[in-house]
């Protein structure tokens, strides 16, 4: 490797961003993979050796605002632009051969969209991991509900707001119960500082112009270059890799790009990717697959000619838990899939492990109710699902036993009988819920559970939904108090086996504390008053009310 070349690149406005060169031995030119990070390009010697040692020049780059770069950084828009300047830079230099690839997770998979869709013919492929889609829906909130773990962790970690945790002396639960119970401008007073863009992703609590701008769902039709999509089923921001790939795929703007998406995914967390256990589970050494190893054959096809035989390959790569063993697809959901319903019924009582809460194939004649009462001073805690990793120290995450929460009174649980065989369940999950809630706006959260033959009961997927998003993100609509009303709650993607002799498992709720903020259970302005009201929250499953979990099955 050659030695490190420091360079300021112009930004179309005049900026300048700070961008390390790596050069492999000899002449030149080469392929190139660029990274654009917010969180220091210094880091990236090991990554610069590795590619200048396969034959790649390596760049990556601070983003505006950040470390030795120059402006401000404001999340998400400028990434397009300055994108689109740095790869005119990069493929104007005597040291590249016209073929640019773009690599990176997290943040670093975000600025892969908006660049790929500007549609510089320089940059041939692209490989995202573990970042979202539509902000409004995957990120700042999870289908409308508050993603406060992330949006008080996330901004303060990494400088959107100037001030960190460190220096006021606080811990992450204190600050967490500050903006449970509060308003933002408690949490202001207490860091000392919130910034501009943290205040304007709370106070557009209905999706508009803004949040369009920055919706990159909006952009995968401009797309015109093969994919690699990464991602972990127990990833907080998951079901991003899943809509690119399929949406690129379907819709792409180039038939190069349609037939040239890839999905990877395996039993993972947000920086747990390639490990071999998370959560409460450990899943075998054929989880510890090596994904640099698997990227390396994508970036050699797109950006060298070299094919070793992935071409032969079928585009998705997932690892089926449970068989603890990866499958090949030519789609997702694997074509063969079909849905299984599974009907919700009780004897009123739902309640705990003890209740009388059923899973069943068959619909129920029975008419009753189950009912709890949701306190936003008292919410359910955490525990398990997709969680940002950031508050791992805090809160279990991934399949956790679930347990400790099943004895609340505000926690309804639902289980089938023993499984007389396996059951592969491979796609997304839905829960097609009748409620009824003595509140104008409240939350529904709904965790789909594993219960093996010891009586574990342990979370595998988790969904949630603010009521007033029901029908629309752009026009928020009050439930009418005690009026019954269906609602569907996506959960995140999964590939797992149930065994025989296990259960189904479905936990509801109305709080999870601190992945989501607890709702106040009115319509007004997210962390804008510090009101609340109790929630009486009904589920049905009458004659005509039938309420439903949604399975995608796939014949073993």
């Amino acid at each position: 490797m050659q030695a490190l070349i420091f360079r300021k690149v112009p930004m179309s406005d005049g900026i300048l961003l700070a961008t390390d060169v790596w050069l492999p031995n000899g002449p030149g030119p080469w392929p190139v993979v660029f990274v654009r990070t917010p969180y220091h390009r210094q880091g990236g010697g090991g990554a610069g050796q590795y590619f200048t040692d396969r034959g790649y020049a390596y760049v990556v780059q601070d983003a505006r605002g950040k470390y030795d770069s120059d402006g401000v950084f404001r999340a998400l828009d400028h990434e397009a632009d300055d994108g689109q300047a740095s790869l005119d830079w990069i493929a104007n230099q005597r040291w590249c051969n016209g073929r640019i690839g773009m690599v990176g997770r997290s943040y670093l998979g975000i600025v892969q969209i908006p660049a790929a869709a500007a549609g510089h013919e320089a940059l041939r492929c692209i490989s995202p991991g573990v970042s979202p889609n539509s902000f409004f829906v995957d990120w700042i909130r999870y289908d409308g509900c508050f993603a406060l773990a992330n949006m008080i962790r996330w901004p303060l970690t990494h400088d959107v707001c100037p001030t960190k945790p460190a220096d006021k002396h606080f811990s992450w639960p204190e600050l967490w119960e500050i903006a449970a119970r509060g308003t933002l401008k408690d949490v202001e007073d207490r860091i000392g500082f919130v910034s501009a863009q943290l205040r304007n992703w709370v106070d557009r609590d209905q999706y508009d112009d803004y949040w369009a701008s920055i919706d990159q769902a909006l952009l995968y039709r401009k797309i015109a270059c093969p994919g690699l999509h990464q991602g972990g089923y127990f990833d907080h921001l998951s079901r991003g890799q899943f809509n690119s790939f399929r949406e690129i795929s379907a819709n792409g703007a180039t038939p190069n790009a349609c037939a040239n998406q890839r999905l990877l995914v395996g039993p993972w967390g947000h920086s747990s990717c390639g490990a071999m256990e998370y959560g409460d589970w450990t899943f075998g050494p054929a989880a510890g697959i090596d994904l640099s190893a698997y990227q390396q054959r994508f970036l050699d096809l797109w950006l060298r000619d070299i094919d070793d035989g992935i071409t032969d390959e079928p585009p998705v790569k997932y690892f089926l838990m449970g068989e603890n063993r990866w499958e090949e697809a030519p789609e997702w959901p694997p074509p063969g899939s079909s849905v299984d319903e599974w009907f919700l019924s009780s004897d009123g009582n739902a309640h705990g492990l003890a209740g009388g809460g059923l899973l069943s194939r068959e619909t129920s004649s029975s008419g009753s109710a189950d009912s709890y009462t949701y306190d936003p001073n008292d919410p359910v805690p955490t525990l398990g699902g997709q969680v940002y990793w950031g508050v791992s120290e805090q809160v279990k995450v991934g399949p956790a036993e679930q347990h400790p929460i099943l004895d609340r009174g505000d926690v309804l649980y639902y289980r089938s009988d023993r499984l007389g065989e396996p059951l592969r369940v491979v796609g997304p999950v839905e829960l097609d819920l009748w409620i009824q809630s003595s509140a104008s706006d409240t939350d529904f959260i709904a965790k789909l559970c594993v219960v093996d033959h010891l009586g574990r009961v342990t979370a595998l997927t988790v969904g949630s939904l603010r009521c007033r998003y029901r029908n629309s993100w752009c026009e928020p609509e009050p439930l009418s108090p005690g009026e019954p009303t269906r609602i569907r709650i996506q959960m995140n993607n999964l590939a797992y086996t149930f065994p025989a002799g296990s259960r189904l498992a479905l936990i509801i709720t109305s709080s999870c504390f601190p992945r989501i903020l607890p709702h106040r259970n009115t319509m007004a302005p997210t962390w804008r008053e510090t009101s609340a009201q109790t929630a009486v929250q009904d589920v049905l499953h009458a004659q005509g009310f039938e309420s439903r979990l949604l399975l995608p099955v796939l014949s073993a």
